[in-house]
């Protein structure tokens, strides 16, 4: 039986906790877009810092800024978490 007044398990990330809310799915999408930029733009020397989520409606896009400026609702999941489900 699932608790429901445990917290979810932070994940250490660049010095700092942050919890993370990424189901499956999420991991899945941004996965799945960092790889199609990957495929559709091999020659594209600048690399994206993550991707940010909407929660609500699942839109993804690429984040390229070093700090990323999020909408309500928007979700960051960064680089070093989606290569690491890669390889």
């Amino acid at each position: 039986m699932l608790n429901t007044t445990q917290k979810r398990p932070a994940i250490k990330y660049a010095g700092s906790n942050i919890a993370l809310l990424l189901t499956p799915y999420l991991q899945k999408l941004a996965k799945l877009l960092y790889r199609t930029y990957l495929e559709t733009h091999p020659s594209q020397v600048r690399l994206p810092q993550g991707v940010a989520i909407s929660l609500i409606s699942y839109r993804a896009g690429l984040i390229f800024s070093q700090k990323p400026i999020l909408l309500p609702g928007e979700f960051f999941v960064p680089l070093e978490l989606i290569e690491s489900k890669i390889y």
